[in-house]
């Protein structure tokens, strides 16, 4: 018998929050995936949610995609969405090696503290740009190159 609000007989909701830094198109991901639309204009997110439905095997999975400000100022309210977590997806901005950075400085050690347990993928955002020659004339005029 399922609880009370559950989803019905056949059906699994997971809860996956999705974290990286302010900008590193974590929303974009989410849009595309979850509506099908990319967004041309950048407004950064506090917290929003998006559900798409899967089927695996024969059972249909609805996902509740929580997308999280990363954002400094958002530091002490950003673990409120970790509660109840099936999966974490850990972003960051190809295009940006400290993005990448810090998976390892910020994000890694925040989901750990906060999701024990809780598997994680890390996903590399805005592989597109690997191939805007203005992105990368300006990477590497800083000496830098884009992750791989």
């Amino acid at each position: 018998m399922d609880a009370p609000g559950a989803p019905g007989p056949g059906r699994k909701e997971l809860k996956i929050v999705i974290v990286g830094d302010g900008g590193c198109g974590k929303t974009s991901l989410l849009m595309v995936y979850s509506q099908g639309s990319f967004p041309e204009d950048y407004a950064p997110s506090v917290f929003e949610k998006y559900t798409a439905s899967v089927t695996v095997g024969s059972k249909e999975v609805t996902l509740n995609l929580y997308d999280t400000a990363g954002q400094e100022d958002y530091d002490r309210l950003r673990p409120l969405s970790y509660q109840n977590t099936h999966l974490v997806l850990i972003c960051y901005d190809v295009m940006n090696p400290t993005s990448y950075d810090n998976v390892l400085i910020k994000w890694f050690p925040e989901v750990t503290h906060f999701c024990r347990g809780t598997p994680m993928v890390l996903i590399g955002c805005k592989t597109d740009l690997r191939k805007d020659k203005e992105q990368l004339r300006k990477l590497r005029a800083a000496q830098l190159e884009p992750i791989t």
